[in-house]
């Protein structure tokens, strides 16, 4: 594999000199933005969290489209994610919807594998300008998982079909021509190409090249997280090339980037938290019925916990189809497992699930579950001590509606007033607690704050003292009047609705 980087290195350099002809990036701002801790990396003081800017930074998100550098009313959409004070954003590098570029040139009717899309990489670029501007993070997805599987708009368009393409054939390339089965049913060819799998070289050099300009681009932005794939159920070899791949580019480039990997798998903890659910164990249906268990023996997030060298920060995004106290059961399970392990990393969810509208635009369940599951999992998620959140595009999740709205900003309001990156999971610190009713986090026995899915009433056990209580009320992004109340003391919720009470000592 070395032998082949070093090749690919050369040809790597070759390449970003065009792109920067042809797409008009400046090396020069890139090499600046990388320095004195302006990009983003891990926070030296608890790496369980992200710094930007020299600044530890919390990631909140939400957004309508996940190729979100395809959409048309990019700059208006991201301005409205910063209104509410979201900085985060998920980029798979998909072009299977309608009106997408593609990546790579079309001459004669069949795609030229040697031709970069020009539409694709100049829209991709003015993404991370918009994005740069704004100091949000992007969480780039090499590998869009399901344009390359069934249907119309999968594979049946995806460049890297043989029978697309003029650059090799079905025969050279080893790759099918029709797939008809799912992602969770059977690896795509595609997904086997690194040496250590089926060692296709004839596919592996035009996939060199398109993570080759992908990287000649990112490599210019300090505000690039990468993931290689979307969920995936491609053996681990595949994700440990790319990630070996891309680190290689990037310090020939004198650079340090943050990679990851994101399984489909929905219970990160293998078991060991009770009442986790596999694929399908909801509503059972679909994926219960395409889910093959071979390729589900692979398919864990172990494989990124336990290979720090790969991968420097964790992704769980399938955990948020667990629901209630089991999700925040296998949350909390992933964070302890991580920070109590050698290697502290942030702990992510670029994909909060929770909402389906039927035919008439109503709330209904689904895998996904409800609405209210996507809200209650995005505040779950960070009382768990994760690093990232960001709701899913709808209909799999609420996307930046205006409920998704109002949990940002609330989420926002409150980490800007409390001590988030010191703080701590202390469940243990309420009494009287239901089963998901309140969760808690505490610093030094100083500052608390409680977040209640809905009414609650329990009894907060902390040292005896006089305390400033204030209210925030979720779907309103309102503070209440504080006011001074003597601890240990019952806590009550001023509604029904979703609140958060933050508490700190005088």
């Amino acid at each position: 594999m070395a032998n082949t980087l070093s090749i690919k290195r050369t040809y790597w350099v070759v390449l970003m000199v065009f792109t920067l002809i042809l797409l008009k990036t400046d090396p020069a701002n890139g090499s600046e933005n990388f320095s004195n801790g302006q990009q983003i990396m891990v926070y030296p003081q608890n790496p369980m969290y992200w710094q930007y800017k020299g600044e530890p930074v919390l990631l909140l998100g939400g957004s309508v489209q996940d190729n979100l550098f395809q959409i048309e009313d990019l700059e208006e959409h991201l301005d409205l994610l910063v209104s509410v004070g979201g900085n985060y954003v998920r980029s798979t590098m998909s072009s299977r919807d309608p009106g997408n570029a593609k990546p790579f040139e079309k001459k004669n009717g069949l795609f030229d594998l040697n031709e970069p899309g020009v539409e694709y990489w100049t829209r991709f670029q003015t993404f991370l300008d918009l994005t740069l501007e704004r100091d949000i993070i992007v969480q780039v997805e090499i590998w869009a998982t399901y344009d390359f599987y069934w249907g119309e708009r999968g594979w049946m368009q995806n460049p890297f079909n043989p029978k697309l393409n003029s650059t090799y054939t079905a025969s050279e390339s080893s790759l099918p021509e029709v797939i008809d089965y799912p992602a969770q049913k059977q690896n795509n060819p595609f997904f086997r190409t690194v040496p250590e799998l089926d060692n296709n070289q004839v596919v592996l050099t035009y996939q060199h090249k398109f993570v080759d300009q992908l990287m000649s681009i990112t490599l210019n932005y300090p505000n690039v997280l990468y993931c290689i794939d979307n969920e995936t159920k491609a053996r681990p070899e595949w994700g440990r090339y790319w990630s070996a791949y891309i680190r290689d580019i990037a310090e020939q480039a004198g650079k340090k980037i943050y990679v990851t990997e994101m399984w489909d798998n929905w219970d990160p903890t293998d078991g060991l938290v009770p009442g986790a659910v596999t694929q399908g164990g909801h509503l059972g249906g679909w994926y219960k019925e395409n889910t093959n268990p071979e390729l589900s023996k692979w398919a864990k997030p172990s494989n990124t916990i336990n290979d720090p060298k790969s991968y420097q920060f964790i992704d769980i995004s399938n955990n948020n189809a667990q629901r209630g106290e089991v999700h925040y059961n296998t949350a909390l399970f992933i964070r302890n497992l991580v920070k109590f392990s050698d290697d502290s990393r942030p702990v992510n969810n670029v994909k909060i699930y929770g909402g389906m509208l039927n035919t008439l635009g109503q709330d209904t369940e689904y895998w996904t579950g409800f609405h209210k599951d996507g809200e209650e999992r995005f505040w779950r998620n960070i009382f768990a001590g994760h690093a990232s959140v960001r709701f899913h595009r709808p209909n799999f999740g609420l996307g930046l509606n205006h409920v998704a709205q109002y949990h940002i900003h609330s989420m926002r309001m409150l980490t800007d007033s409390i001590d988030i990156f010191n703080m701590i999971p202390a469940n243990h610190l309420l009494g009287k607690r239901e089963e998901n009713e309140a969760f808690c986090i505490a610093v030094d026995d100083k500052e608390f704050a409680i977040y209640f899915t809905g009414k609650g009433d329990i009894f907060l056990n902390i040292p005896p003292g006089e305390y400033e209580v204030n209210w925030l009320q979720v779907r309103s992004s309102q503070w209440g009047q504080p006011y001074n109340l003597q601890m240990p003391a019952q806590l009550k919720t001023p509604s029904d609705d979703q609140w958060v009470v933050m508490i700190r000592h005088l």
